[in-house]
């Protein structure tokens, strides 16, 4: 059988994998490398979702249940001031993952260019590759705090159909303002461009920052697909709930697929992403809270390290600049593993040009990343001696 030849983002995501790999089978390992909220659900949540669960709706459809669409509707309807059509607009999906793919599907005939900034998570280019399209990086630079730059999008718009936005970013953590999401907004329209919002990350904004959504911006709302999911705000990563949020056309289109590919996502996740959605807050605010917490530890700890990284504006993680030491990214990742016993993924696993650059989670309790900052230090340590020792 001839198997196809893997792509840029199956090569990305097997790199990772083989590193998390190798760390299975040691002990006492710090894992900042995978994005899974290491953190519980919060207990009210499933309670709620029990008793959700004693008077369930009739029958399921694929496209979720109504209450669930109704209910994303009036979220987006108080935060963000923007009415959408929950029997035409809401598709609920397994996971943001599946909404991706089933976006990508829906939007891209072969050959057509998407946008997405570099680096970028590696899921849109399996996915992109999937449906036949062609990847066009946008760049972005440490002087940029890994923004997506207006200026660079524009030199690239022409040779896309769809742009991929993604804020916060993963994997570099960086927040548009605003201001340049606005500035975006009017590219995008001017270009006629397909927008895919990804805003798995819109819970977990730092320093009391406002988070604008690209359909909020003039001429945009129905040149926007908003993808996300209940997995980082509310740490229900094993729940597998998304949602896509798109003009009716395009809902149409994803849940024709969906139906056919995966039908309706699992009754109890459902209920349990409506309890968190319109139950009490209290448990997300604790999950910002700590990972406020754990943002500040690894920021210190990595600037007492002289290690540079851009500012991490919303997310889980650190994009943070190796090249000091003189090592590859992948290099540096595999002994730091081997010898200190800390996990985190190379630059390259996100984009071939970011060789010197790390991606680390923060999702280890706060002593734990106090002892990982321990563990790269004397690390370091060893590499600049070795450094030494060879000249």
């Amino acid at each position: 059988m001839n198997l196809p030849t893997p792509g840029a983002g199956e090569r990305a995501t097997q790199a990772r994998y083989n590193l998390m790999q190798v760390a299975a089978e040691m002990e006492d390992v710090i894992r900042l490398g995978a994005g899974d909220p290491d953190l519980d659900t919060p207990p009210e949540i499933i309670h709620d979702a029990i008793q959700l669960m004693r008077n369930q709706e009739g029958a399921l459809s694929a496209s979720g249940l109504s209450t669930l669409r109704e209910a994303l509707a009036e979220h987006f309807e108080n935060n963000k001031s923007l009415s959408f059509n929950p029997d035409s607009e809401i598709l609920v999906t397994n996971g943001a993952q599946e909404g991706l793919f089933l976006t990508m599907l829906a939007l891209v005939n072969p050959g057509d260019g998407v946008l997405v900034q570099d680096p970028r998570y590696s899921s849109y280019d399996q996915a992109v590759e999937a449906a036949g399209g062609r990847v066009i990086g946008i760049p972005s630079g440490h002087n940029q705090r890994f923004e997506l730059a207006p200026e660079n999008l524009k030199a690239k718009v022409g040779e896309g159909k769809v742009l991929v936005f993604v804020n916060p970013n993963n994997p570099t953590a960086a927040l548009n303002s605003s201001d340049t999401v606005r500035e975006i907004a009017a590219i995008c329209r001017d270009a006629n461009l397909l927008v895919v919002s990804d805003e798995v990350y819109e819970g977990l904004v730092f320093d009391d920052v406002e988070v604008r959504t690209i359909a909020q911006c003039e001429g945009m709302r129905d040149k926007t697909v908003i993808l996300s999911s209940f997995s980082k705000t509310y740490a229900m990563t094993g729940f597998r709930v998304g949602y896509l949020i798109g003009p009716p056309h395009f809902i149409q289109a994803a849940a024709r697929l969906k139906a056919t590919i995966s039908g309706s996502c699992p009754l109890f996740s459902q209920y349990a992403a409506l309890a968190a959605l319109t139950g009490s807050q209290k448990g997300r605010n604790e999950i910002l809270q700590t990972f406020t917490r754990r943002r500040k530890i690894m920021m210190d700890g990595l600037s007492s390290l002289d290690i540079p990284y851009g500012h991490p504006g919303g997310g889980f993680f650190m994009w943070a600049d190796i090249s000091r030491y003189g090592l590859p990214a992948s290099e540096f990742c595999r002994r730091l593993l081997l010898e200190a016993k800390v996990l985190m993924f190379p630059g390259t696993s996100f984009g071939e040009r970011w060789k010197n650059y790390v991606r680390i989670s923060i999702l280890e309790n706060e002593q734990r990343l106090a002892d990982a900052i321990e563990r790269i230090r004397g690390f370091a340590q060893k590499i600049q001696d070795e450094g030494r020792t060879a000249q």
